[in-house]
Parts: C-alpha cells; sequence; structure tokens
C-alpha cells in the first residue's frame, strides 16, 4: 500500500538541502544513489548508516594521529 504524501517546492528544498549536508560530509566516491534510465534519482536508504560510519572512521583517524604526535 502506497502513502504518498504531496510536497511542496519549499519541502523538497528542505529535505534537499538536508540531504546535502548529509552527503557533503562522506568520502567523495562513497555510493549514495543512482539515476535510472528515465532520468530519475534514486537516494540510497542506509545514507545514514553510511554518514555514521565515516564519521567513526575520521574520528579513530584522529586519535590515531593525535596518539602517534604525543608518543
Amino acid at each position: 500500500m502506497s502513502n504518498h504524501r504531496p510536497l511542496a517546492a519549499a519541502d523538497l528544498v528542505r529535505i534537499l538541502k538536508v540531504y546535502l549536508r548529509i552527503v557533503e560530509e562522506l568520502p567523495p566516491d562513497t555510493e549514495a544513489g543512482y539515476l535510472d534510465e528515465q532520468g530519475h534519482v534514486h537516494f540510497l536508504r542506509d545514507i545514514g548508516q553510511k554518514l555514521r560510519a565515516s564519521r567513526e572512521a575520521a574520528d579513530l583517524l584522529q586519535r590515531i594521529r593525535k596518539a602517534e604526535s604525543e608518543g
């Protein structure tokens, strides 16, 4: 069963701005979605998981670099 909710242009702008902020934090080669043959953009559902993993990896690298510079 489909539960469609109409979006006004302002709604879409807010959604895309949030999505763009998330995607900008990821490494540039991270898969975030795809473009189908009709030209429709499809975003991957696991983008939040990728963002968390990316942040955890960046934090770990920063801690390692700090420990190496102190040691």
